[in-house]
């Protein structure tokens, strides 16, 4: 079930001209793969911003009607899972920001299991604008990794969560909590968007032909 947690303690006036002074709305994933890595950028947030707003939302919880009452200067969304609004993230006077835990040629679910079945070399996770369709957005910023030797789907969850955090991390301190200009890459998303139903449907078709790929470990 959704959850939201606002903590703001005891602060002096605030002071418009600190960026540290801007409201956060931090959207993150209650899912046991997920949730250590987004509980470690919930806790950094709240060192950094005075006001952060945190809402872990999974597949099947309620839509969490304290978005649409939401004003502030960022929405960010860490390996969150809910797909925001126009009329909400609109509302981000900054802006508002996806971490997408793939490479920008996959776009959707399931790029990890995709990219071992295909025998990609490298991964990645992009951090992107958010838009009205799903992983169009401007590109932010792409962080790519080799995939080891032997490396499982699950192991590169993990792999791929760390490089995540590592990027958020860079993001506020060097340029969001600067005041700073967030940069812009010249990469382009893929063409194809890979759906949970897409995804479904090649899990079973592909198991019965190679269930022991290290794609499904």
């Amino acid at each position: 079930m959704s959850h939201s947690r606002t903590e703001t303690g005891s602060h002096p006036a605030p002071d418009a001209t600190d960026p540290r002074q801007d409201r956060v709305l931090l959207l993150l994933s209650p899912d046991p793969d997920t949730v250590e890595w987004c509980r470690t950028a919930e806790e950094f947030t709240r060192a950094v911003f005075a006001d952060v707003q945190a809402i872990y939302w999974g597949h099947g919880d309620p839509y969490p009607e304290e978005l649409d009452a939401w004003e502030g200067e960022w929405i960010i969304s860490f390996r969150g899972d809910l797909i925001v609004p126009e009329r909400v993230y609109s509302k981000a006077a900054k802006g508002a920001i996806n971490f997408h835990p793939s490479p920008p040629h996959f776009r959707g679910l399931g790029g990890h299991v995709y990219a071992l079945h295909e025998n990609h070399e490298t991964f990645g996770t992009t951090c992107h604008h958010m838009a009205k369709s799903v992983d169009t957005g401007q590109i932010i910023d792409v962080k790519r990794f080799t995939i080891a030797p032997g490396e499982t789907a699950t192991a590169l969850r993990h792999h791929v969560g760390a490089v995540s955090l590592a990027q958020y991390f860079e993001l506020v301190s060097d340029h969001i909590a600067q005041g700073k200009p967030v940069p812009s890459s010249p990469e382009q998303w893929g063409e194809r968007l890979y759906t949970s139903k897409q995804l479904k449907q090649w899990i079973e078709e592909t198991k019965a032909v190679d269930p022991g790929h290290r794609c499904f470990q």
